[in-house]
């Protein structure tokens, strides 16, 4: 078999179970399995697969037929310049928060001091440290099974300037102070879980997703504690719901000078923003 007949194959059974994009599905499956680049799938396209390549090929099938997110298929999911280990226990890493990084980064100061709340698969971390290795950051996590793939990733990726801690929020940096609070914190109503699609809403973690009724609770939290744990010019930088985020910044109005709001790459509103004083 080769590898466009393998292709082949599985587009066709990706089409029998409804899914829209099934050649690309399998397009993706083919290159994973064989270890090619998908970008060169071409050029290899009339070879004969190696025999493992197939029996590979249909495991990975059998998973994304039941919709489970193919990051967590494969094992990996890019974020910037960055391959990280993901699976489940973690939230998969979104372009969005790819892009709020450029806007964490814009103004940081050379030696700035970063701590990351609920860093799952330690995506903002690790990204802020690779690209600015000036940088001291620290990111807590609540959850055992994110934080296995956060320190597996720390691992892989061997930053000296990150470390990971295990605690709720800002419990396990009592008595730090920070230049830069980034937070991906869960920010989706719980009313909304319906609306969302299978591969988010029966394989990534709640506690990851559902900020309680108006998505909020955490962010709350998070708000109303931050002050106590910035440097004089210290800032929050927080992903949100557009649905939510005039509430949010609402919120942050009562612990925060200078609250805005930003958007994303696609014009959402997307990210709160704060400081504890006006920049200098």
């Amino acid at each position: 078999m080769t590898f466009l007949e393998l292709k082949k194959k599985l587009t066709e059974r990706f089409s029998q179970a409804g899914f829209e994009a099934a050649d690309l599905e399998a397009h993706y499956i083919v290159c994973e399995a064989a270890g090619i680049p998908d970008r060169e799938f071409a050029l290899h396209a009339h070879e004969e697969t190696p025999s493992d390549v197939p029996t590979r090929a249909e495991s990975f099938l059998a998973r994304r037929l039941t919709n489970e997110p193919w990051q967590y298929v494969f094992g990996h999911a890019p974020f910037r310049n960055l391959e990280l280990a993901v699976g489940p226990g973690c939230l998969i890493p979104r372009p969005e928060t790819e892009y709020s990084i450029d806007l964490m980064l814009d103004g940081l100061p050379r030696g700035a001091s970063v701590c990351e709340l609920g860093t799952g698969s330690g995506a903002i971390s690790l990204a802020l440290a690779s690209e600015r290795p000036d940088l001291t950051v620290v990111g807590t996590e609540l959850s055992p099974a994110a934080l296995k793939w956060a320190e597996l990733n720390l691992k892989r990726l061997a930053l000296p300037n990150v470390t990971f801690l295990r605690g709720d929020l800002f419990a396990p940096v009592a008595g730090r102070k920070f230049d830069l609070i980034a937070a991906n914190l869960p920010y989706i109503p719980e009313g909304d879980r319906g609306k969302l699609p299978p591969n988010v809403r029966d394989f990534e973690p709640d506690e990851a997703l559902f900020g309680g009724a108006d998505g909020l609770d955490v962010i709350a939290r998070a708000l109303e504690q931050a002050p106590a744990f910035l440097t004089p010019v210290g800032r929050v930088f927080f992903e949100l719901d557009p649905c939510n985020a005039d509430r949010a910044l609402e919120l942050a109005s009562n612990y925060l000078r200078t609250p805005a709001l930003l958007h994303d790459q696609y014009g959402a509103v997307r990210f709160l923003t704060g400081r504890t004083c006006p920049p200098l």
